[in-house]
């Protein structure tokens, strides 16, 4: 069996090494390989899992999805635990009809099940960021019945172990967290929100810090900045970085805040770009990835990279897309997590796909351009392309929501495909 790929602009072909491996419904596809591209049995049907990529990306080392009780499953955050395992957390079921439930799911290192669990009150809730606590637990911030919700789980079973949550007014939530140096946690989102929903809903900024178990120690408002928290990140000096939603859905931008460690603006910076993924090093230097429409690559939203001093000033910018070889003016490259490599590089991980679908090349080598796949960007310090990866399943959409950086020296990809998709990439830089 063949199958062709794209690679640098020229067209190869590829042997494909499979392993066959049964399927468990209870826990959703399972998925394994010996090579680059692979091939595996689900019951019956055949399902292929491919890697489309320049030269010198890193192949799947396995893939295993899980569901919740909801129609689909859709993660938004993944980290690496001090067990090697995995966390992931976001919903199951719909925000829009007031299904959705707080979905997390922990694995060992190889992505097997350890325990998944769900949490919600009536109304929607939403499940955004997760952290490892100080004691070794796990945070998860999100929304409880349109609630702004923090609660901690024990790492071993899942089991709650306390939960707080505040009513601000009407839709509030958390979006980002992070433990600060005293055990304590920082956490941001939004109140008075306008909308249901995650990622940008319109509604007033507000950080706050409590203990580490959970109790308010001091809240700030941050409407004058932001409509709404999205991700902090810990400075080193007590202080902390937070990337922010703009103050108005006609802005075209989003806002970085450094705080101190009160909660106090110091400074401010704009962006004319729409950002999801930020990571910081410990020289101060961060990146900052967003999709937009100022790149000449297409027409249609790309990838755009910008990497910032520890004052937040811009040192170079730079644009990606369009890995496939489709017309540019239907697809969309979709960046929602990026994170910085111990190599001095960064990982930046998206979807790519036609969302309207009224652009449809199905005699393409890569397969339908509607068929969505996620998009894996490793660069050098400097923002210089060191490889791009394309990795689907030809039945099923993939899109890249999150990634973290695993010790072994890959990553895991956070990879929305109607489930909680883990998708262990192999390694590619030294340990």
């Amino acid at each position: 069996m063949m199958i062709i790929f794209f690679m640098i602009r020229c067209f190869h072909f590829v042997n494909i090494v499979g392993v066959l491996c049964p399927i468990s419904f209870l826990f959703g596809i399972t998925l394994s390989l010996t090579g680059k591209e692979f091939t595996a049995r689900s019951g019956e049907s055949r399902v292929s899992v491919n890697k489309t990529a320049r030269s010198g990306s890193p192949g799947i080392a396995w893939h295993k999805s899980y569901n919740g009780s909801g129609e689909e499953s859709h993660p938004h955050y993944v980290i690496q635990t001090k067990d090697l395992g995995f966390l992931m957390v976001g919903e199951t079921g719909f925000v829009e009809d007031s299904s959705a439930r707080i979905f997390l799911v922990k694995t060992d290192q190889q992505g097997d099940l350890i325990w998944k669990k769900e949490f919600g009150r009536p109304g929607y809730n939403l499940g955004n960021c997760v952290a490892e606590s100080a004691d070794g637990h796990y945070l998860v911030a999100g929304s409880l019945s349109q609630d702004a919700a923090l609660f901690q789980v024990d790492a071993a079973t899942g089991k709650t172990l306390w939960t707080k949550t505040w009513d601000f007014g009407t839709e509030d939530a958390f979006e980002g967290l992070t433990v600060t140096a005293d055990g304590g946690i920082l956490a941001t989102g939004y109140r008075d929100g306008l909308g249901e929903g995650t990622f940008m809903n319109w509604g007033r900024g507000l950080v706050l810090k409590t203990d580490a178990k959970g109790e308010e120690e001091w809240r700030r408002d941050l409407s004058k900045y932001s409509s709404s928290g999205y991700r902090i990140n810990p400075t080193g000096d007590g202080g902390s970085l937070l990337l922010c939603h703009p103050r108005d859905e006609e802005a075209k931008s989003h806002h970085l805040l450094k705080l101190d460690s009160r909660g106090k603006v110091l400074w401010a910076r704009t962006y004319n770009t729409v950002y999801w993924g930020f990571d910081r090093k410990p020289d101060g230097r961060a990146i900052l990835t967003g999709h937009t429409r100022k790149s000449l690559l297409s027409k249609n939203w790309d990838i755009e990279m910008t990497q910032i001093d520890r004052e937040g000033n811009i040192l170079w910018t730079r644009f990606f897309g369009q890995p496939r070889g489709y017309k540019g003016k239907w697809i969309h490259d979709e960046v929602w997590g990026s994170r910085s490599t111990p190599d001095g590089g960064w990982l930046a991980v998206a979807g790519t796909g036609d969302e309207t679908r009224r652009y449809e090349e199905k005699g393409h080598p890569t397969g339908p351009s509607g068929q969505w796949k996620v998009y894996l960007i490793k660069t050098d310090g400097d923002g210089n392309t060191q490889w791009e990866g394309v990795y689907g399943n030809p039945e099923v959409d993939w899109a890249g929501e999150d990634v973290c950086v695993t010790r072994d020296g890959g990553a895991l990809v956070a990879n929305d495909c109607g489930a909680f998709g883990f998708t262990k990439i192999e390694p590619f830089f030294k340990k």
